[in-house]
Protein backbone atom coordinates (compact mmCIF):
# COMPACT_ATOMS: atom_id res chain seq x y z
CA UNK A 1 0.00 0.00 0.00
CA UNK A 2 1.30 3.45 -0.88
CA UNK A 3 1.41 5.93 1.94
CA UNK A 4 1.67 9.70 1.91
CA UNK A 5 5.08 9.58 3.54
CA UNK A 6 6.32 7.27 0.80
CA UNK A 7 5.39 9.75 -1.92
CA UNK A 8 6.81 12.71 -0.07
CA UNK A 9 10.12 10.93 0.46
CA UNK A 10 10.95 11.18 -3.25
CA UNK A 11 13.46 13.97 -3.69
CA UNK A 12 14.05 16.19 -6.70
CA UNK A 13 16.99 14.80 -8.62
CA UNK A 14 19.10 16.61 -11.23
CA UNK A 15 18.98 15.28 -14.79
CA UNK A 16 22.34 16.34 -16.16
CA UNK A 17 24.61 13.95 -18.02
CA UNK A 18 21.59 12.26 -19.61
CA UNK A 19 22.23 13.09 -23.28
CA UNK A 20 22.63 10.34 -25.85
CA UNK A 21 23.23 10.74 -29.59
CA UNK A 22 22.86 7.94 -32.10
CA UNK A 23 21.14 7.23 -35.38
CA UNK A 24 20.07 3.71 -34.36
CA UNK A 25 16.85 2.96 -32.43
CA UNK A 26 17.24 4.40 -28.96
CA UNK A 27 15.44 5.43 -25.82
CA UNK A 28 14.11 8.93 -25.37
CA UNK A 29 16.95 11.31 -24.56
CA UNK A 30 15.63 12.19 -21.13
CA UNK A 31 12.29 12.36 -19.37
CA UNK A 32 12.94 16.05 -18.74
CA UNK A 33 11.94 16.88 -22.34
CA UNK A 34 8.55 15.16 -22.32
CA UNK A 35 5.32 16.19 -20.62
CA UNK A 36 3.26 13.10 -21.45
CA UNK A 37 4.01 10.17 -19.16
CA UNK A 38 2.45 6.74 -19.10
CA UNK A 39 -0.48 6.36 -16.65
CA UNK A 40 0.88 4.90 -13.43
CA UNK A 41 4.48 5.72 -14.25
CA UNK A 42 4.92 7.96 -11.22
CA UNK A 43 2.88 6.20 -8.58
CA UNK A 44 4.10 6.28 -4.99
CA UNK A 45 7.00 4.20 -3.81
CA UNK A 46 6.26 0.97 -1.96
CA UNK A 47 7.65 0.15 1.47
CA UNK A 48 11.38 -0.44 1.78
CA UNK A 49 13.02 -3.81 2.26
CA UNK A 50 16.19 -4.73 4.12
CA UNK A 51 19.67 -4.61 2.65
CA UNK A 52 20.92 -7.86 1.16
CA UNK A 53 17.47 -9.18 0.17
CA UNK A 54 15.83 -9.52 -3.22
CA UNK A 55 13.28 -6.73 -3.47
CA UNK A 56 9.78 -7.53 -4.74
CA UNK A 57 6.85 -5.29 -5.71
CA UNK A 58 9.01 -2.24 -6.19
CA UNK A 59 9.07 0.19 -9.08
CA UNK A 60 11.94 0.60 -11.52
CA UNK A 61 14.17 3.66 -11.91
CA UNK A 62 16.79 4.35 -14.56
CA UNK A 63 19.92 6.37 -15.28
CA UNK A 64 22.17 6.99 -18.25
CA UNK A 65 25.76 5.75 -17.94
CA UNK A 66 28.93 5.50 -19.96
CA UNK A 67 30.10 2.02 -20.94
CA UNK A 68 32.69 1.88 -18.16
CA UNK A 69 30.28 3.14 -15.50
CA UNK A 70 27.55 0.77 -16.75
CA UNK A 71 29.64 -2.29 -15.95
CA UNK A 72 30.63 -0.85 -12.58
CA UNK A 73 27.07 -0.06 -11.49
CA UNK A 74 25.72 -3.39 -12.73
CA UNK A 75 28.23 -5.11 -10.45
CA UNK A 76 27.25 -2.96 -7.47
CA UNK A 77 23.47 -3.11 -7.94
CA UNK A 78 23.46 -6.88 -8.60
CA UNK A 79 25.49 -7.62 -5.46
CA UNK A 80 28.76 -8.73 -7.02
CA UNK A 81 30.70 -5.76 -5.66
CA UNK A 82 30.40 -3.83 -2.43
CA UNK A 83 29.93 -0.09 -2.03
CA UNK A 84 31.77 1.79 0.69
CA UNK A 85 29.39 3.57 3.07
CA UNK A 86 30.00 5.47 6.27
CA UNK A 87 28.46 3.83 9.34
CA UNK A 88 26.82 5.88 12.15
CA UNK A 89 30.02 5.34 14.14
CA UNK A 90 31.98 7.11 11.42
CA UNK A 91 33.77 4.00 10.22
CA UNK A 92 33.82 3.12 6.52
CA UNK A 93 32.32 -0.29 5.79
CA UNK A 94 31.65 -2.41 2.71
CA UNK A 95 27.97 -3.12 2.11
CA UNK A 96 26.36 -5.34 -0.51
CA UNK A 97 23.00 -4.77 -2.20
CA UNK A 98 20.96 -7.17 -4.32
CA UNK A 99 18.65 -5.43 -6.80
CA UNK A 100 17.08 -6.45 -10.09
CA UNK A 101 18.86 -4.76 -12.99
CA UNK A 102 18.58 -4.61 -16.77
CA UNK A 103 20.85 -2.75 -19.19
CA UNK A 104 20.11 -1.29 -22.61
CA UNK A 105 22.56 0.23 -25.06
CA UNK A 106 21.90 1.44 -28.60
CA UNK A 107 24.96 -0.54 -29.70
CA UNK A 108 23.52 -3.79 -28.38
CA UNK A 109 20.15 -3.08 -30.02
CA UNK A 110 21.81 -2.33 -33.37
CA UNK A 111 23.87 -5.52 -33.11
CA UNK A 112 20.71 -7.56 -32.62
CA UNK A 113 19.23 -6.06 -35.78
CA UNK A 114 22.36 -6.77 -37.81
CA UNK A 115 22.78 -10.31 -36.53
CA UNK A 116 19.12 -11.27 -36.85
CA UNK A 117 18.80 -14.38 -39.03
CA UNK A 118 15.45 -15.89 -39.95
CA UNK A 119 16.48 -19.42 -39.06
CA UNK A 120 15.32 -22.16 -36.70
CA UNK A 121 18.38 -21.50 -34.54
CA UNK A 122 17.53 -17.81 -34.16
CA UNK A 123 13.92 -18.69 -33.35
CA UNK A 124 15.11 -21.12 -30.66
CA UNK A 125 17.37 -18.45 -29.13
CA UNK A 126 14.51 -15.93 -28.94
CA UNK A 127 12.11 -18.56 -27.61
CA UNK A 128 14.54 -19.49 -24.84
CA UNK A 129 15.11 -15.81 -24.03
CA UNK A 130 11.37 -15.21 -23.69
CA UNK A 131 11.05 -18.24 -21.41
CA UNK A 132 13.95 -17.01 -19.26
CA UNK A 133 12.27 -13.61 -18.78
CA UNK A 134 8.95 -15.17 -17.85
CA UNK A 135 10.62 -17.59 -15.42
CA UNK A 136 12.62 -14.79 -13.77
CA UNK A 137 9.56 -12.61 -13.15
CA UNK A 138 7.39 -15.58 -12.12
CA UNK A 139 9.99 -16.58 -9.52
CA UNK A 140 10.48 -12.92 -8.51
CA UNK A 141 14.20 -13.64 -8.53
CA UNK A 142 16.84 -10.95 -8.91
CA UNK A 143 19.47 -13.63 -9.55
CA UNK A 144 17.58 -15.12 -12.52
CA UNK A 145 16.71 -11.77 -14.05
CA UNK A 146 20.22 -10.40 -13.65
CA UNK A 147 21.68 -13.27 -15.69
CA UNK A 148 20.18 -11.56 -18.76
CA UNK A 149 22.45 -8.57 -18.13
CA UNK A 150 25.42 -10.50 -16.72
CA UNK A 151 25.56 -12.57 -19.89
CA UNK A 152 25.81 -9.51 -22.13
CA UNK A 153 29.02 -8.12 -23.49
CA UNK A 154 27.95 -4.57 -22.64
CA UNK A 155 29.26 -2.24 -25.34
CA UNK A 156 28.60 1.48 -25.62
CA UNK A 157 26.87 4.02 -23.43
CA UNK A 158 23.33 3.30 -22.41
CA UNK A 159 20.59 3.02 -19.83
CA UNK A 160 20.61 1.02 -16.64
CA UNK A 161 17.25 0.09 -15.17
CA UNK A 162 17.17 -0.91 -11.51
CA UNK A 163 14.36 -2.11 -9.26
CA UNK A 164 15.12 -0.92 -5.74
CA UNK A 165 13.92 1.32 -2.90
CA UNK A 166 14.53 4.93 -3.91
CA UNK A 167 16.10 5.77 -0.54
CA UNK A 168 18.77 3.10 -0.95
CA UNK A 169 19.44 4.04 -4.57
CA UNK A 170 20.11 7.62 -3.49
CA UNK A 171 22.38 6.33 -0.72
CA UNK A 172 24.47 4.31 -3.18
CA UNK A 173 24.62 7.04 -5.83
CA UNK A 174 25.73 9.64 -3.30
CA UNK A 175 28.55 7.35 -2.11
CA UNK A 176 30.01 6.61 -5.55
CA UNK A 177 32.14 8.99 -7.60
CA UNK A 178 31.72 10.51 -10.10
CA UNK A 179 28.15 11.25 -8.96
CA UNK A 180 25.43 9.80 -11.17
CA UNK A 181 21.75 10.84 -11.17
CA UNK A 182 18.43 9.13 -11.81
CA UNK A 183 16.29 10.40 -14.68
CA UNK A 184 13.58 12.77 -13.43
CA UNK A 185 10.01 13.28 -14.58
CA UNK A 186 9.25 16.56 -16.35
CA UNK A 187 5.92 17.17 -14.58
CA UNK A 188 6.68 16.11 -11.01
CA UNK A 189 10.46 16.76 -10.94
CA UNK A 190 10.76 13.49 -9.05
CA UNK A 191 12.62 10.36 -10.04
CA UNK A 192 10.87 8.89 -13.10
CA UNK A 193 9.19 5.58 -12.31
CA UNK A 194 8.47 2.52 -14.45
CA UNK A 195 5.99 0.10 -12.81
CA UNK A 196 6.86 -3.60 -12.60
CA UNK A 197 4.32 -4.69 -15.22
CA UNK A 198 5.65 -2.24 -17.82
CA UNK A 199 9.25 -3.26 -17.20
CA UNK A 200 8.35 -6.92 -17.61
CA UNK A 201 6.66 -6.11 -20.95
CA UNK A 202 9.70 -4.22 -22.20
CA UNK A 203 12.27 -6.85 -21.18
CA UNK A 204 10.13 -9.65 -22.61
CA UNK A 205 9.76 -7.93 -25.99
CA UNK A 206 13.38 -6.78 -26.16
CA UNK A 207 14.78 -10.22 -25.38
CA UNK A 208 12.34 -12.18 -27.56
CA UNK A 209 11.64 -9.78 -30.46
CA UNK A 210 14.19 -6.93 -30.53
CA UNK A 211 13.52 -6.40 -34.24
CA UNK A 212 9.84 -5.55 -33.49
CA UNK A 213 10.70 -2.67 -31.16
CA UNK A 214 11.88 0.81 -31.98
CA UNK A 215 12.70 3.21 -29.16
CA UNK A 216 11.94 6.68 -30.44
CA UNK A 217 13.85 9.90 -29.83
CA UNK A 218 10.90 12.27 -29.47
CA UNK A 219 8.28 12.61 -26.71
CA UNK A 220 4.90 10.93 -27.13
CA UNK A 221 2.97 14.15 -27.74
CA UNK A 222 4.95 14.67 -30.95
CA UNK A 223 3.29 11.54 -32.36
CA UNK A 224 -0.22 12.05 -30.94
CA UNK A 225 -1.07 15.07 -33.09
CA UNK A 226 -3.86 14.24 -35.59
CA UNK A 227 -3.50 10.53 -34.82
CA UNK A 228 -6.24 8.14 -33.72
CA UNK A 229 -5.76 7.36 -30.05
CA UNK A 230 -6.43 3.73 -29.16
CA UNK A 231 -6.46 1.47 -26.10
CA UNK A 232 -5.24 -2.15 -26.14
CA UNK A 233 -7.92 -4.47 -24.70
CA UNK A 234 -6.07 -7.80 -24.54
CA UNK A 235 -2.67 -9.43 -24.21
CA UNK A 236 0.37 -8.16 -22.32
CA UNK A 237 -0.42 -4.55 -23.29
CA UNK A 238 -4.02 -4.61 -22.02
CA UNK A 239 -5.03 -1.10 -20.90
CA UNK A 240 -2.14 0.58 -22.71
CA UNK A 241 -3.06 3.78 -24.56
CA UNK A 242 -1.24 5.26 -27.52
CA UNK A 243 -1.69 6.00 -31.21
CA UNK A 244 -1.47 4.10 -34.48
CA UNK A 245 0.94 5.32 -37.12
CA UNK A 246 3.07 4.02 -39.98
CA UNK A 247 6.83 3.89 -39.51
CA UNK A 248 9.14 2.31 -42.08
CA UNK A 249 6.18 0.91 -44.06
CA UNK A 250 4.76 -0.85 -41.03
CA UNK A 251 1.82 -0.03 -38.79
CA UNK A 252 3.05 0.59 -35.24
CA UNK A 253 1.55 1.15 -31.84
CA UNK A 254 3.31 4.17 -30.32
CA UNK A 255 2.98 4.63 -26.57
CA UNK A 256 4.76 5.92 -23.49
CA UNK A 257 7.00 3.59 -21.51
CA UNK A 258 7.67 5.32 -18.24
CA UNK A 259 8.68 8.70 -19.65
CA UNK A 260 10.02 7.28 -22.89
CA UNK A 261 8.41 6.55 -26.26
CA UNK A 262 8.22 3.05 -27.75
CA UNK A 263 6.90 1.81 -31.10
CA UNK A 264 5.85 -1.84 -31.45
CA UNK A 265 5.14 -3.44 -34.83
CA UNK A 266 2.61 -6.15 -35.72
CA UNK A 267 -0.23 -4.26 -34.07
CA UNK A 268 -2.82 -6.65 -35.57
CA UNK A 269 -1.81 -9.22 -32.95
CA UNK A 270 -3.42 -7.11 -30.20
CA UNK A 271 -7.17 -6.35 -29.89
CA UNK A 272 -7.84 -2.64 -29.38
CA UNK A 273 -10.58 -0.01 -29.22
CA UNK A 274 -10.67 3.63 -30.25
CA UNK A 275 -10.45 6.32 -27.58
CA UNK A 276 -12.52 9.44 -28.20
Amino acid sequence: MTTKSDVESVKILPSNNQDITSEVPKLLLCSSITSVSDPGSNEGITSLAGIGNEYSELNWYYLYLSNKEMKRYVSVFSGRKAVKLRAPSGAIEDRFFCFKVFSYTATDHKKRFEQCAYTKEEYAIRRDAARAVKDAFAADSAEKLNTLTDGKDIVGNGWLFVCAPLEQLELILSAMLPRQYLVTDYNTHRAAVIPQSQMEEFIYLYESMPYNIELLSRPLEAYLQKKQRIRITGGVFSGKEGCIMRLHRNTRLVFAFGNMTVAVSYLHAFPFEKVE
